[in-house]
């Protein structure tokens, strides 16, 4: 699909797999669209400029957000791509060490992970689709596409590297 000259929203785009996302894209012509967290405001900001996109402060666990960059977005350019980047990782013991209801693991916190990662990739998807539904199609009937990306790389990395363990020699006398 042609993305020049169209509107491409990075959901996590300050930084990491959405930064080099949002560098990919508007090198391809994509008018892109940083969605991230308020706290992310000064890099976001930065890497709009460098690429001439714009940053919109975006929780994606908040529909109202989400509804107000997809119309940022719709103004700037006809919306064709959705790419979601935001996401967290939480790792934890799913039974404490001391097999007690207390030190299971969070509750609250797998509840988070799931509203970021599950919950509002969605949203994302079902506001960004119904603004791509919105466009004039193009030559061949497209109208947009959305890629959704999960990635723990470094987090996975650091915590595997400290869990593993040399083989230990087994005997069976």
């Amino acid at each position: 699909m042609d993305i020049t000259g169209a509107s491409a929203i990075l959901t996590g785009g300050a930084s990491g797999l959405g930064a080099a996302t949002v560098k990919r894209l508007a090198e391809k012509g994509a008018r892109v669209v940083i969605f991230d967290l308020e706290k992310q405001t000064a890099r976001g900001k930065s890497l709009a400029d460098e690429v001439g996109g714009v940053f919109c402060a975006v929780d994606v666990t908040s529909t109202d957000d989400i509804i107000a960059g997809v119309d940022t977005a719709k103004e700037i350019a006809p919306l064709r791509v959705l790419v979601n980047c935001a996401g967290i990782g939480w790792a934890g013991r799913t039974i404490g060490k001391d097999g007690q209801y207390e030190s299971a693991f969070n509750i609250d916190m797998f509840k988070l992970v799931m509203s970021i990662n599950l919950v509002g990739t969605f949203d994302c998807i079902r506001l960004a689709a119904t603004a791509m539904s919105q466009t004039e199609p193009l030559a061949d009937g497209e109208r947009g596409s959305i890629v959704n990306t999960a990635s723990v790389a470094p987090s996975t990395a650091r915590s595997v590297s400290a869990r593993t363990r040399r083989p230990r020699a087994v005997s069976s006398t």
